[in-house]
């Protein structure tokens, strides 16, 4: 399948889900790892300009082979942050969605990020529990250089959220943020939502959603 092909053929699932987050007011976020690089150039010819990676040396590669072939592109981080990596992630980036402890944001410079939030009691995923969350938003302040540009949610799969709905969740705890004046008023960004529940994110209010397999297809077995 030639260039133009696979942008057909990728063309109606890519508009239909762009235009679900423009009537919501949400952004669009293609998440493009282990994707092959040919749907990646795809989607930045469908219009895409949202990309992120979960893992540092796959973007490191990846961005420098595409970046010439997709100059306005803004690139995201949402993978767990090692604090060996984390040079890498200081400048560069348009968020860093996934910063969850001081020790990791001090050594992001000024980079604007958000706060992963763990929701639904599962200890064993990364992020900050609620209880906890204003304490790292004071020590972030008062420690690091960061931009707090707001929070960001992994929830359990859908099928397990019971009669909990964890976007608004996570809505709710930004609005009380941002009432005790803990979130500037451009800190309220909301990045939650993946292939299987981002409808769910956007009628929550979603700011950005992080959509891999329903936008680009699966991604290929090695």
């Amino acid at each position: 399948m030639n260039h133009q092909q696979l942008v057909e053929s990728m063309r109606p699932n890519i508009e239909r889900i762009e235009a679900q987050c423009n009537a919501s007011g949400g952004r669009l976020i293609a998440v493009v790892k282990k994707q092959p690089p040919e749907r990646i150039l795809a989607a930045y010819a469908l219009g895409l300009r949202d990309f992120a990676h979960s893992y540092i040396q796959e973007a490191i590669d990846s961005r420098t082979a595409l970046e010439p072939e997709m100059p306005d592109a803004r690139w995201h981080f949402i993978g767990r942050i090692q604090s060996n990596k984390t040079r890498h992630l200081a400048q560069g980036w348009h968020r860093i969605h996934s910063v969850e402890r001081l020790k990791t944001a001090r050594r992001l410079e000024q980079a604007e990020v958000l706060i992963q939030v763990r929701l639904g009691g599962e200890h064993s995923k990364a992020g900050v529990d609620p209880a906890d969350l204003e304490a790292l938003i004071d020590e972030l302040k008062s420690s690091s250089q960061v931009q707090i540009k707001g929070l960001m949610a992994l929830p359990p799969p859908r099928a397990d959220w019971g009669e909990s709905q964890p976007f608004g969740q996570l809505a709710r705890l930004r609005d009380d943020l941002m009432t005790k004046g803990l979130l500037a008023p451009d800190g309220g960004e909301l990045s939650m939502g993946t292939s299987g529940d981002y409808l769910d994110a956007l009628d929550s209010g979603a700011h950005w959603v992080r959509v891999g397999a329903a936008l680009l297809g699966a991604r290929p077995e090695i």
